[in-house]
């Protein structure tokens, strides 16, 4: 019985090995994926230090001295990277909006023109007005990007409102309790230390700062996004290339019954088989993404942006570019285990590389670069400017025809490659 075994076992093992493509994968997928993803997240576990600091526009506006003061500070930090200039002129808000809305920075900081007078008002008075603070971010940014950076631009700003009022507190302190302790009574003398440390402890009670984070004004986010307008494209769009696999297994079962010659003895052109063939996966992947969008309305209440049209023609694009790409991995191997195991490779990767599983603000350098050719991170980048970004048809039609581009090449180069016979 042992020996049957062992005979079995090492006639599947000879009959894996001459499928030589589809057994190479079975090793390649695991390993492809732990490179990506371990390089991909380096950023979000490396973000604020030495080797991959977090970059921050600053814009001074402040009239006094305190909102340099913190700027100094802020620029000994560690792990964070200042930049405050545009073309060698301080960096305006309008300036760093556009940095913001060109996809060159995520983050920037505001320092109104009346920081420091608000400050130096707000002392031992808790309903004087308030220096308003803004941080402008593209609103795809996550909450993990933008709270430690807010939090330490907080930090530093208390602890130099802090110290700008302290002086005018202990001098009103003193006054007051000049005024109304004798200083020929001990006892009142001990009751006038603490109430100057009572005293002490109001003045914090206003520091005259607030705080807002808001989008652009070219963009038309209202509001911040939620967890479903951020993960649903993503994820909608990781569905729609799952599609290669779909298509290879059609293909392939159908060359192997016979069924494709016989399909080809009709007079029909190869382009128009092949169209033929597609069009019902193209339908498929319309139906997903209505489905996909459709989930996150009725159960996340999700917003789907204010141009309906913008959308349709992001789902048509990429629903081709998913049925092209289908076909063309389609004619890469020669056997179906092959395309299968490479279909499921490049849907995960491709993923991956275009910011299905991981945002591309956070991974290093050379993958934003690469990120760049992949077809998902322009669709991604497409949904998001109309659902999260509030933009409309004029502002995704680049995107679209990137995307419209990327279907052509799949097609011609699965036309050019594809074995008809």
């Amino acid at each position: 019985m042992i020996y049957q075994i062992f005979a079995i076992t090492w006639k599947e093992l000879k009959v894996l090995s001459r499928d030589r493509a589809a057994f190479a994968v079975l090793f390649i997928l695991p390993i492809a994926f732990i490179l990506t993803m371990t390089f991909a997240l380096q950023g979000l576990f490396s973000s604020g230090t030495d080797n991959n600091p977090l970059t921050l526009l600053v814009v001074n506006d402040d009239r006094g001295d305190l909102a340099a003061k913190v700027i100094a500070d802020l620029g000994g930090v560690s792990g964070l990277d200042l930049v405050d200039r545009q073309n060698g002129d301080p960096l305006t808000r309008l300036g760093a909006e556009d940095l913001i809305t060109q996809g060159q920075y995520s983050i920037a900081l505001i320092f109104p023109a009346d920081f420091s007078e608000r400050i130096h008002t707000a002392t031992g008075d808790s309903a004087s007005g308030q220096a308003l603070v803004s941080f402008i971010t593209d609103p795809t940014v996550s909450n993990q990007m933008l709270s430690p950076a807010r939090g330490m631009v907080q930090g530093y700003i208390e602890r130099e409102a802090s110290i700008a009022q302290a002086g005018e507190q202990t001098k009103d302190g003193f006054e007051r309790m000049a005024a109304s302790v004798p200083a020929s009574q001990a006892a009142l003398i001990r009751e006038m230390g603490t109430r100057f440390a009572a005293d002490q402890n109001q003045g914090h009670e206003n520091l005259g700062v607030r705080y807002e984070v808001v989008s652009p004004a070219k963009y038309q986010a209202q509001r911040t996004p939620t967890s479903a307008e951020q993960n649903v494209p993503g994820y909608t769009i990781y569905g729609v290339f799952f599609i290669m696999q779909t298509i290879a297994t059609s293909l392939f079962r159908e060359k192997n019954e016979g069924t494709f010659r016989r399909i080809q003895a009709t007079p029909i052109s190869r382009a128009a088989l092949l169209t033929g063939k597609l069009l019902p996966y193209y339908l498929i992947n319309l139906v997903q993404i209505a489905l996909m969008f459709g989930v996150g309305v009725l159960v996340f209440k999700m917003n789907l942006g204010s141009d309906p049209i913008a959308l349709i023609l992001l789902s048509l694009a990429t629903a081709a570019v998913a049925t092209g790409l289908g076909l063309f991995v389609t004619t890469l191997g020669k056997t179906l285990e092959q395309v299968s195991s490479l279909s499921t490779l490049l849907s995960v990767i491709l993923a991956v590389l275009g910011g299905m599983m991981v945002p591309t603000s956070i991974m290093p350098d050379f993958m934003q670069r690469v990120a760049s050719f992949v077809p998902h991170s322009w669709a991604l980048t497409g949904f998001q400017d109309v659902i999260v970004r509030g933009l409309g048809v004029s502002a995704v039609l680049p995107v679209i025809a990137v995307l419209m581009a990327y279907a052509l090449i799949f097609w011609a180069l699965a036309l050019w490659r594809f074995r008809f016979e």
